[in-house]
């Protein structure tokens, strides 16, 4: 909050309006007052003065000019008259003023912030939609990927045994594919995926859910990370490309929920 000299001590009543109203983020917060309800005099900064004036009589020295008799001249440069500060009794009668004009300000705001949100909830509920859709994607994919890798094992075998003519139990393949695909399970990471959007939709109804928004972001970030770390196919991957993009969509948006 920045306000003129002698108003000071009504910045914790200016901020108490505006935290009734405003429970996350930063707002910068200026206060003019102008007109003769606060009668202010003038002071006069002798030290900024002086300052002027040392450098104008050594500018006036090297140039070898005589230096002006008047200081007018000076009185203009700023710093040096100052407002004098008003007495506390005026500025506390502006009160009332100060206190209607800053929730006028703050119920603007507001509108706009209303404004804002409704936009800002459209976008989050379009991105949660993408990401179920992705989850349902890379959830019907992940059997094919076991059924692919299994083909391909039991095809390099197949060739193996027919050069050395040898067999090999069916059990040895089925323990081979189980390995495969205990080490690529996504299906807790899925699950998560889908709670967490739908705690992240129910949020979005709340009021002022903004912090609670950014940590399940990062639970989703970090599932997305997680999927993508342990799949090898390249569907998946795209798939977990697109998710990453929504996350991150979904991750800018809520630090602008309060």
């Amino acid at each position: 909050i920045r306000t003129r000299e002698g108003f000071h001590l009504l910045e914790p009543r200016i901020e108490a309006i505006i935290r009734e109203r405003i429970k996350r983020g930063s707002l910068q917060i200026t206060l003019e007052v102008s007109g003769s309800a606060v009668p202010t005099g003038r002071r006069l900064d002798q030290d900024q003065l002086a300052a002027y004036l040392d450098d104008w009589e050594a500018f006036c020295d090297h140039r070898g000019i005589t230096t002006p008799s008047t200081i007018d001249p000076l009185l203009g440069l700023p710093g040096v008259l100052l407002d004098a500060p008003p007495d506390a009794s005026a500025v506390e009668a502006t009160w009332p003023v100060i206190a209607a004009a800053t929730k006028a300000a703050v119920s603007q705001l507001d509108t706009m912030r209303h404004a804002e949100g409704t936009a800002l909830f459209t976008d989050l509920e379009q991105a949660c939609g993408a990401i179920g859709v992705l989850v349902e994607q890379i959830r019907t994919r992940v059997p094919e990927v076991v059924a692919e890798h299994r083909q391909r094992l039991l095809d390099r075998v197949a060739k193996v045994l027919e050069t050395h003519q040898a067999s090999l139990d069916d059990n040895d393949v089925i323990r081979e594919v189980a390995l495969i695909a205990d080490r690529s399970d996504i299906s807790e990471e899925l699950v998560r995926l889908e709670s967490h959007i739908e705690q992240f939709r129910s949020l979005l109804r709340d009021t002022a859910p903004g912090r609670s928004l950014d940590f399940l972001a990062q639970e989703l970030g970090r599932e997305a990370n997680t999927i993508g770390s342990k799949s090898v196919d390249v569907a998946i991957a795209h798939a977990v490309v697109d998710l990453k993009s929504q996350v991150e969509r979904i991750r800018e948006q809520a630090a602008n929920i309060e």
